[in-house]
């Protein structure tokens, strides 16, 4: 007589159905084995799961110190913690060409295209594509799965345009439903030589690429659209408007500049209905334009301008204007905010801060990015709480951490970052030297009722010269977790080419400190850290230990390194294991394997699925107080193709013979049909498969994920669960296995 387990081979006893094609959570409740996969180059998605209610936890089975290993293509952390305890999920669009200056602006877009998700929008005033320095903007929607696919590209119309200087969400303009979008174009010449323009997409199902409404500044080298924006409504028709700077405008002096309002409508046209003027030449009023929101509370939108070489505190210590809306909205402004000392230049950013303090009035944010309070031209910026009798006088003061970081370049609400039910603001410092010479940081402060101005999350440039922060807004909430995102602008970034730019989204907060305690790091190439798990504890000495993939070393011949766990432990390897040829990428899965062969030390198995013509392998190593780098057991695939490896997983004790049991994909098998294998353990383990699972149809792709799953029946018998992402175009399944034990 002998035991066999209680599996339906044909058709699983549970089918999940419906779970994402790019899903990669792979692990059970004592182990983990998880693949941190890169799928595009201009995108990094790092995580994805849905998240919880607790926001401060993580999928079962998923580390902190796990998510705090993930690096990108060029090494770079993809969560950067916070030096006070919170961290952030980066992911990351990439510039098209050398010198684009892809990121230089972004803004939320709303949600043009109405499937209830915000949408991004980023401008590259220097790219090339309708001659040089025409300029581009891309839009790319939101959804529960953001990739770095441009869903509507925008064009400049000519050389030297700069189309995408300035970019911004203009709310809906015109009242169908939809968000609209507005891209300023400083170095247009229409109206005269560097006049500007500025233009208006209309949102829709299936927005287009054609401009709906232009808008064209006045006379020769107004520099119009060098700053646009949303307005709000400003003057409660029940339509958004927009506005619009023109800092190099003469109308009130040389270079005094001017801002306008536009109103929108059913019929929105293109003569400007409010003309905001600079009050002294050189000022540059209109550098910098926003909505305020309503800060007095009086139901209308009001609209903040800067002019960042404003005098009145002294030479360039700069002015932001606040100007109130009303069904008779005036050009004369109701709030002045005065740069505290020469050269500070405030009003170099202004936007609304939403409602940090939750008194129920929007706040205004205002950069001064030359202040030296924290060092020479290290920066500041300036909080203003919204009232019904608003002062001038900044509630919260946030400054530079060191000379020549220019904090205070970029300033946005961040929306409510932390779901605590106050807006939060975020500042950037394009010339910080943190992570190298001018890589930039970017600074995150939490709103509430008794704000103050230590930061709460940095977030630090990946590279000297990145300029990271030169750009920093709300991205909304673009994949419908109900939190706010951010979006940072890099606009010298060289991943995409010399400054072709680059822009970071981060999704939401973990709470909780994830620092690292220990960081593990590869050689050039390896790919060390593509796969990770714990291991177990290997060597029996009572703490658990880790095991890292990386598959590209040597040709993508493979490695796979130990880590002995313990009080001391170091980010030196213990036991290296190697695969066969160049080409087997082994270690493109690693998995502890529980105790296979009952001889109380845990084991470990590793994958190299490409083995010979893509056959593929599967090692298993048993531990030991000695442990060796020799394969105990090597199960390989059937054929040619099989991909047999790809992934590798403890299956627990399926049989319940008190031998841990092993689970490994080959996704390739039949035509990406897919199979799982079943090995028992022993204390004679051999590498014959025990059971045998098989997809339902080609390219179901079955087999691409594999984890034990626990008892999830509760019958004392460990169970398994498939992943099959391919299954019916990719809408994809996930099969459980319960485990048991019968005689015969």
């Amino acid at each position: 007589m002998k035991n066999y387990i209680k599996l339906f081979l044909l058709s699983a006893m549970i089918i999940l159905s419906n779970i994402p094609a790019d899903a990669n959570w792979i692990g059970s409740e004592n182990d983990i084995s998880i693949n941190a996969e890169i799928r595009n180059t201009q995108y990094t998605q790092s995580t994805q799961h849905t998240p919880h209610s607790n926001r401060d936890s993580l999928p079962e089975g998923v580390t902190k110190e796990w998510l705090n290993s993930l690096t990108d293509e060029r090494g770079q952390k993809i969560v950067q913690p916070e030096e006070g305890g919170d961290a952030m999920q980066e992911r990351f669009f990439t510039g098209f060409a050398a010198g684009d200056l892809f990121g230089t602006s972004i803004s939320s877009a709303g949600d043009v295209n109405g499937d209830g998700y915000s949408d991004l929008i980023i401008g590259a005033p220097l790219n090339d594509a309708a001659g040089a320095s025409a300029g581009r903007a891309y839009i790319y929607y939101g959804g529960t799965i953001i990739n770095s696919v441009v869903d509507v590209v925008l064009t400049g119309l000519a050389a030297g345009d700069q189309f995408g200087i300035s970019v911004s969400t203009a709310g809906d303009v015109n009242g169908d439903g939809y968000s609209d979008v507005i891209v300023g174009a400083n170095g247009n010449d229409a109206g005269g030589s560097n006049a500007g323009r500025a233009y208006i997409f209309f949102g829709g199902s299936s927005m287009n690429n054609v401009a709906d409404i232009i808008l064209t500044g006045a006379a020769v080298s107004d520099n119009f659209g060098t700053s646009v924006s949303s307005a709000g409504d400003v003057n409660g028709d029940g339509y958004s408007d927009v506005i619009v700077g023109a800092n190099f405008n003469d109308a009130g002096g040389t270079n005094a500049g001017r801002a306008y309002i536009y109103f929108g409508g059913s019929s929105m046209n293109n003569v400007a209905d409010i003309n905001l003027t600079g009050a002294a030449a050189s000022d540059n009023f209109g550098t910098s334009v926003s909505t305020a929101g309503d800060v007095n509370g009086d139901g209308f939108s009001d609209v903040i301008v800067g002019a960042s070489s404003n005098d009145a505190g002294g030479t360039n210590a700069g002015r932001a204007y606040v100007y109130f809306g009303g069904s008779s909205m005036n050009d004369i402004a109701d709030v002045l905010l005065t740069g505290e000392a020469a050269s500070d230049g405030l009003g170099i950013s202004v936007a609304t801060a939403g409602d940090v303090n939750g008194d129920g009035y929007s706040d205004l944010i205002v950069g001064a990015n030359l202040n030296d309070a924290g060092g020479s031209n290290a920066g500041r910026a300036y909080v203003y709480f919204g009232g019904s009798v608003m002062n001038n006088v900044a509630d919260v003061t946030l400054t530079g951490v060191a000379v020549s970081d220019q904090f205070g370049i970029s300033v946005s609400t961040a929306g409510d970052l932390n779901g605590d039910g106050y807006s939060d603001v975020i500042a950037g410092a394009n010339l910080n030297d943190a992570g190298g010479a001018s890589a930039g940081r970017a600074y995150v402060y939490f709103g509430g009722n008794l704000m103050d101005s230590t930061a709460d999350v940095l977030l630090t440039g990946a590279a000297a010269n990145d300029q990271y922060g030169s750009s920093v807004s709300t991205a909304g909430d673009m994949n419908g977790d109900g939190y706010s995102d951010l979006i940072i602008g890099a606009d010298q970034n060289d991943a995409g080419g010399s400054s072709a730019g680059r822009v970071y989204l981060y999704d939401y907060f973990m709470k909780n400190e994830i620092i690292p305690d220990l960081s593990m790091t590869g050689a050039s190439g390896n790919r060390f850290g593509y796969s990770v798990s714990s291991a177990g504890d290997v060597n029996g000495d009572g703490y658990s230990d880790v095991i890292v993939g990386a598959f590209g070393y040597s040709s993508n011949t493979g490695r796979a390194y130990i880590h002995f766990g313990g009080p001391s432990m170091d980010n030196t390897e213990d036991v290296t294991m190697t695969g066969e040829a160049i080409s087997n990428f082994f270690g493109v899965s690693v998995s502890s394997a529980g105790d296979v062969n009952g001889d109380g030390f845990s084991d470990v198995i590793v994958g190299a699925y490409r083995y010979s013509s893509d056959t593929g392998r599967a090692y298993i190593y048993f531990g030991g107080t000695s442990m060796d780098n020799i394969a105990d057991v090597t199960m390989t695939g059937v054929a040619e193709f099989t991909n047999f490896g790809i992934s590798v997983s403890s299956a627990g004790d399926v049989n319940g013979d008190g031998y841990s049991d092993v689970i490994v994909g080959a996704v390739g098998y039949s035509s990406s049909t897919g199979r799982a294998y079943i090995f028992l353990g022993g204390a004679s383990m051999n590498n014959t498969a025990d059971v045998t699972m098989t997809g339902e149809t080609t390219f179901n792709e079955f087999g691409e994920s594999v984890s034990s799953a626990g008892d999830v029946n509760s019958d004392g018998y460990s169970d398994v669960i498939v992943g099959a992402a391919g299954y019916s175009s990719s809408t994809g399944r996930a099969y459980a296995y319960f485990g048991g034990a019968l005689n015969e």
